[in-house]
């Protein structure tokens, strides 16, 4: 918070003593932001990248989770697939939105299916990791004790690979959030990201800054508790794993 206080006082000040129209001072971009506020259709247009966020999200964290956590748990599978996950990885994501473009069309369904492109890939592949880290120990323990399947799951694989998934739910986010504002400012009608975009040739800074602000707060809440989130797990299953 101190921090934060600090940002702004020198933002403030460099703001008064430039005296430009580039820099907009804070008092400035707060009061074109709630004039926006106040716009019916910026609010459509705040609601419906909340609404893809939120779905694309939810896919990434299910659907990456989920097979992330089965392929980490075969090493024929991690072996097979795990190169393919990475190189895809590796290219720029941008390049093949234009894919999407022509599958899903023009509207939300490509720019979600873009969001949890981006999304799914670091999740898989860290969860694989953290799956595939499973202390051998406790599982040579409950193979000789002949636990169930289900059991094992549930009492040495899922409290092992805790810490991981809270780290991977803070980072995709953002890599989810990032590549729907990137699509959106390519394809959209809507959204934050449309409305940043369109503010630009209008050269009107004080609404610029407004809305980078706003993506700003809507970036930093929910990484903010999974940070929470992510410390008070490594605090009872990392210390659990580590005795293991």
């Amino acid at each position: 918070m101190l921090l934060l206080a600090a940002a702004v006082g020198v933002w403030w000040l460099v703001a008064l003593l430039v005296q430009s129209s580039v820099l907009p001072d804070p008092a400035t971009a707060v009061t074109r932001l709630v004039h926006n506020l106040g716009s019916s259709r910026f609010l459509g247009s705040l609601a419906g990248t909340l609404a893809r966020l939120a779905v694309a999200y939810l896919a990434v964290v299910v659907i990456g989770g989920a097979v992330g956590f089965a392929l980490g748990l075969s090493r024929f599978w991690t072996d097979a697939i795990s190169p393919l996950v990475y190189t895809l990885y590796s290219i720029p994501k941008v390049v093949l939105f234009p894919l999407f473009l022509v599958f899903l069309g023009l509207g939300g369904a490509s720019q979600i299916g873009f969001a949890i492109f981006s999304g799914i890939l670091p999740m898989i592949l860290m969860m694989a990791h953290a799956a595939a880290g499973v202390p051998r120990l406790p599982l040579k323990l409950a193979a000789s004790l002949r636990m169930g399947r289900v059991a094992v799951l549930r009492t040495i694989a899922v409290p092992s690979v805790l810490p991981a998934f809270t780290s991977a739910l803070r980072l995709t986010f953002g890599l989810t959030f990032l590549s729907l504002l990137i699509v959106e400012m390519f394809s959209g009608v809507s959204g934050l990201g449309y409305e940043l975009l369109r503010t630009i040739p209008l050269a009107r800074m004080g609404d610029i800054v407004g809305m980078t602000i706003l993506v700003v707060a809507v970036a930093l809440a929910p990484v903010s508790v999974l940070r929470v989130i992510e410390q008070r797990v490594n605090r009872r299953f990392g210390e659990s794993k580590e005795i293991s």
